[in-house]
């Protein structure tokens, strides 16, 4: 069984994670583990090298919490541009 550090305690975000691993895997071939990091970008980011800086971060973060782990997974969500309209873009980085 894999060990898997999920550098987030989101729900939405971990059930994300098992699932991707389950349809890669198989059924039951992982535990995850939660873990709260720091990601050292705002808690909103903007564009997509803060964007990736924060999901790498909270997986060495995470790794340096469990070093024993099989995967870490870190997850980032931030602004890419906002536009004259006012309209929002939004990227995810999974690292």
């Amino acid at each position: 069984m894999h060990q898997v550090i999920s550098a987030t305690t989101n729900p939405a975000k971990i059930q994300a994670i098992l699932q991707a691993f389950e349809e890669i895997f198989g059924e039951g071939s992982c535990h995850i583990t939660p873990v709260a990091v720091e990601s050292g970008v705002p808690e909103q980011p903007f564009g997509s090298e803060e964007t990736r800086a924060g999901a790498r971060n909270r997986v060495g973060n995470a790794r340096r919490l469990h070093p024993q782990a099989d995967f870490w997974i870190g997850r980032k969500e931030g602004a890419i541009g906002v536009f004259t309209a006012g309209k929002l873009t939004r990227s995810s980085v999974y690292y």
